[in-house]
């Protein structure tokens, strides 16, 4: 809570929150269910629309590096870290990262996008990253391993993914930043 902040868009942010784990609903809905809810007083949230819960995720997405490292710091120093990819596919055309790609769903002929997340060695998410969806796993290893690196200072790492995605390419990569 304290790493959103108490702006407005932190304050928003905090709403997107508890409206996904209480609600469940879409954001169109979540802006009624706040209506009849203790929301103002509770967050302190005066009237808000649809659009300022899209204006929130745009300042999340702005905020996304700060937040994961505030809360990757709150914990004990990881040496091993975990990464998988996958995708999702989806039914509308208004998303800038969907491309046709390779489909874990059997989706043919679906647009999608591809999803990449980092944890610690228990399991605790550190940070994530969405792509295209024609990104190769591949592709995606660097980031990573930039962030575990430059980010968070990390030094002397295992990191764990399957070997579809460190092929010869990311090893490359990797050797060449040191």
């Amino acid at each position: 809570v304290d790493l959103l902040g108490t702006s407005r868009m932190g304050r928003l942010a905090l709403f997107l929150v508890l409206a996904r784990v209480c609600h469940q609903g879409s954001r169109l809905s979540a802006v009624g269910w706040a209506e009849n809810h203790a929301v103002a007083e509770v967050l302190g949230l005066d009237a808000f629309d649809e659009d300022a819960l899209y204006d929130a995720l745009d300042w999340l997405a702005a905020e996304q590096d700060r937040i994961e490292i505030g809360l990757a710091k709150r914990r004990a120093p990881a040496t091993l870290y975990l990464y998988d990819v996958t995708s999702s596919y989806l039914e509308g055309q208004q998303n800038e990262l969907s491309a046709p790609g390779y489909n874990r769903d059997g989706k043919r002929f679906k647009k999608q996008i591809v999803v990449g997340l980092l944890t610690d060695e228990i399991g605790e998410p550190v940070s994530v990253r969405v792509y295209a969806g024609n990104t190769s796993d591949p592709k995606t290893v660097a980031d990573p391993i930039r962030f575990v690196a430059y980010k968070l200072g990390a030094k002397n790492v295992i990191f764990v993914g399957d070997r579809g995605m460190v092929t010869t390419t990311p090893r490359e990569e990797l050797a060449a930043a040191g």
